[in-house]
């Protein structure tokens, strides 16, 4: 088995998006999966976050950060279906209208809305790019920076793991199966104690910590 930090990956969305389909194959319904978005969001009332949080949307990291100040992190995946299944919520409708002037047209191929939706002045967005996620303090740094790993083996080794990943992409080539996941710093963390129990895994998860300490040492209290 082997084990990657997928460090030197483009960052933008547009190129994160052809990178992946170019150099790994993976098709557009697996990259929304890898592809996380974080955002601050500024309320004037409570009810559209109480309204939004109530439907419990899938694979979303949500931190309040100040007086109807919250922190926001969720795949392209989690985007689509609240489009799809909630565009009702205030909060879903200024999501959509934000994000589709700043992102990929590919990312909302088939969930897009087919009329027209009015803007809510309730909720205002603000989209993080990767110095301001770095730039976060620890404590939601380790929750809110996402950071891509590929995990490949045989198909007994990699089913193995798939009960302890929540959102993924998995993708065969000949004998070998490789498992594409994006995590933040804690969920690997988690993640790390179970796969260090695999000897062919044990050293490379150890590497890999020591250099998210090197880069990161505040989220392990090292500064």
């Amino acid at each position: 088995m082997e084990i990657k930090w997928l460090k030197n990956i483009p960052l933008k969305a547009d190129e994160f998006f052809h990178f992946f389909k170019k150099k790994y194959n993976l098709k557009a319904e697996d990259i929304f999966k890898l592809y996380h978005i974080t955002l601050n969001l500024k309320a004037l009332s409570d009810g559209p976050i109480h309204k939004f949080l109530e439907r419990i949307p899938c694979y979303l990291k949500f931190d309040e950060i100040g007086k109807r100040k919250y922190l926001m992190t969720l795949p392209v995946w989690t985007l689509r279906n609240l489009i799809k299944e909630h565009l009702d919520l205030k909060l879903t409708k200024t999501l959509y209208l934000f994000l589709s002037q700043r992102l990929p047209g590919d990312f909302f191929k088939g969930c897009a809305p087919k009329h027209s939706i009015l803007a809510s002045q309730d909720v205002v967005c603000e989209l993080l790019d990767e110095e301001e996620k770095a730039e976060l303090p620890a404590y939601l740094k380790v929750k809110h920076l996402p950071l891509t790993f590929s995990i490949s083996g045989t198909c007994e080794e990699v089913i193995k793991l798939l009960p302890l990943l929540s959102i993924y992409a998995l993708k065969k080539e000949k004998e070998k199966y490789s498992i594409f996941v994006t995590l933040s710093i804690s969920e690997f963390m988690i993640l790390a104690q179970d796969l260090k129990e695999i000897k062919a895994l044990r050293e490379r998860v150890e590497s890999i910590i020591e250099s998210l300490k090197v880069l990161f040492p505040d989220c392990f209290g090292e500064v």
